[in-house]
């Protein structure tokens, strides 16, 4: 008999492994291959862990927070800053427009 608390834990656990496969599975910025699998994105392992977030109906992305107008302005005013940016999860346009996050 499985108790209900197993089940949260379970998911719990799932849904932690999934997050931290998203994580690891980023492109590379030289070529743009999984820095795991070494494939072109999107790769398969990341793919999984985002569907298995899906059917636990968690969020896959990070949300996409509205830019207050004094960022805005900063940003346009202040000198462009080239850093080093983030690279995102390998998912497809389509992934993320599902989810969300993809704007445009």
């Amino acid at each position: 008999m499985i108790t209900e608390s197993r089940i949260e834990s379970r998911a719990r656990s799932e849904s932690r492994t999934a997050y931290e496969i998203i994580a690891a599975h980023i492109p590379d910025h030289d070529c743009g291959l999984c820095r795991v699998c070494l494939v072109a994105g999107p790769c398969r392992p990341a793919n999984a862990a985002a569907n298995r977030l899906v059917e636990l109906g968690l969020p896959v992305l990070d949300p996409v927070l509205p830019a207050r107008r004094r960022d805005v302005l900063r940003r346009w005013l202040a000198p462009h800053r080239r850093g080093r940016s983030r690279s995102a999860p390998l998912l497809t346009w389509a992934w993320q427009w599902r989810f969300g996050s993809a704007v445009g």
